[in-house]
């Protein structure tokens, strides 16, 4: 795996404390971080079932896994170490996220999105309900 590293300069920075800090050091995605993102953005829901009852499914937020692997490949922020907790990465300007977001997109955006996909079809039937693989 390659060990690619970015940094970033914030345009509006992330306020901690009495510093704004507005350098950001972002890596590559590893497996383990899709993986852990997706079990992250997940959420059990009790559904309908075609006989009328209801039974429990988890369901995936593609949005909130996205925003979990970003976490996970923040290096840093200034001087402080990621993975970047989810209330810092909030308080993050939204012009300052979709750049985060632009350049992590470009780490093999192919490989990692596949099998982030691969990960969600293999886990539910055609029907969207849990698959039995």
């Amino acid at each position: 795996m390659s060990k690619t590293r970015v940094t970033v300069t914030l345009i509006h920075g992330l306020a901690i404390g009495e510093d704004t800090h507005k350098e950001v050091v972002l890596r590559e995605p590893t497996a383990g971080d899709i993986l852990d993102a997706q079990e992250a953005s997940e959420c059990l829901r009790m559904v309908p079932t075609p006989d009328g009852g209801l039974e429990p499914m988890l369901i995936s937020s593609p949005s909130r896994s996205s925003m979990e692997v970003l976490r996970r490949q923040i290096v840093s922020v200034g001087d402080i170490s990621g993975p970047l907790d989810e209330k810092l990465l909030r308080k993050l300007d939204p012009e300052d996220l979709d750049m985060l977001l632009a350049v992590t997109g470009n780490f093999d955006a192919g490989g990692s999105n596949q099998v982030q996909k691969e990960v969600v079809r293999r886990g539910r039937d055609e029907g969207g309900r849990p698959g039995a693989e």
